[in-house]
């Protein structure tokens, strides 16, 4: 696999904030997933309210070890990441994402990550519900 240059990587963190922004726009479901937005990232959506959240979820390692600004990453499955912006619209409009459970990235100050180990559906929505604990409940939500 090929390891992107700074540039390039700095141009798709670009290219997916955007995709996020937009898909925040669309319409939503409690928690879902859409297809690639880019190679190895897709968009995880959710809401907590009225309040549309879109997080990124990159599952290529070169992708994650730079935005992690470590190339001895231990083997990690997926990269959950967010922006600044988000959580300060988000909080905003009076719902807490909490930042302080997120790594901010190093390469790209403006994005927050979590790192997961095992990234099933499951432990994604399961984390999701611990970083942004406004999201509807599942009862809520059916």
């Amino acid at each position: 696999m090929a390891r992107l240059v700074p540039a390039e990587l700095g141009e798709k963190v670009r290219r997916v904030l955007r995709a996020a922004e937009v898909a925040r726009g669309a319409d939503r479901r409690h928690f879902d997933f859409t297809g690639e937005v880019e190679a190895g990232v897709r968009l995880v959506l959710s809401e907590a309210g009225d309040v549309p959240l879109a997080f990124s979820l990159w599952s290529r390692p070169q992708d994650i070890a730079a935005l992690c600004a470590d190339a001895s990453v231990p083997a990690t499955a997926a990269l959950l990441a967010t922006d600044a912006a988000q959580a300060r619209e988000a909080n905003a409009a009076g719902v807490a994402v909490d930042l302080a459970q997120f790594t901010r990235s190093q390469s790209h100050p403006d994005v927050y990550y979590v790192l997961f180990d095992y990234a099933s559906p499951d432990r994604l929505h399961a984390v999701l519900h611990r970083l942004v604990p406004a999201l509807t409940t599942h009862a809520d939500a059916a």
